[in-house]
């Protein structure tokens, strides 16, 4: 094996597999987290209920409000957002297999990890982009649930209250469809990364050449 196969990968592409495997893991654990909340759904709406909000985040009342519009929300995409969370999960946990194999490939060569990443990366861009949009109809819900209950609150009586009040609902929606382009985004500019031509070629100078019979 000469000393070029032999070395390690470039640092960017070093770097690009290390916020693979890093974002792929928290989002993988989101969806399945997730989809386990959807699996109980009901004890979970319960649950979330009982809990004693802490007074920095507003009035029990309004809190409890904002907590059954999330389920409600939630409940007629139940079915299908819970089948979608299985399978965002299963494909975050094969980018972070591949992206653990780039890293560390334990003589395994890389070219194989690397099409599994490229190709994961992307499919999981796309049912993020799907999550997302279902999340924003939610935010939406909940925004317009929050403006309804803090204009009923003291502190919101005036102009400047009541305009904020009422910016909630865009300001959900909008950090909503934010994270989903950051999260989702990330994962289709590392999925084109690791299928392109140059990284290709890196992982390929580096692999350990096959052995002759």
């Amino acid at each position: 094996m000469s000393a070029s196969r032999s070395s390690g990968l470039p640092r960017g592409i070093r770097f690009a597999a290390l916020v693979s495997l890093v974002l792929a893991a928290l989002t993988g654990w989101s969806a399945l987290s997730e989809a386990t909340q959807l699996e109980h759904f009901y004890e979970s709406r319960e649950r979330q209920l009982e809990v004693d909000y802490p007074t920095w985040m507003g009035d029990k009342a309004l809190m409890e409000t904002v907590v059954r519009t999330h389920f409600s929300a939630l409940e007629p995409m139940r079915e299908p957002r819970l089948v979608l969370m299985g399978v965002l999960s299963i494909a975050c946990a094969f980018v972070f297999v591949a992206a653990a194999r780039m890293l560390r490939p334990d003589g395994l060569p890389r070219e194989g990890m690397r099409k599994m990443l490229g190709r994961a990366a992307l499919v999981v861009a796309v049912l993020r982009t799907i999550d997302g949009a279902q999340l924003a109809v939610v935010a939406r819900r909940m925004g317009i649930a929050m403006a309804e209950g803090l204009r009923h609150l003291p502190a919101y009586q005036d102009d400047v209250g009541t305009q904020v009040a009422s910016s909630v609902p865009s300001v959900a929606v909008f950090a909503s469809v934010l994270g989903t382009a950051i999260i989702a985004g990330t994962f289709a500019l590392l999925g084109q990364y690791f299928r392109s031509d140059s990284v290709r070629d890196a992982v390929l100078a580096r692999d350990p050449e096959p052995e002759e019979d």
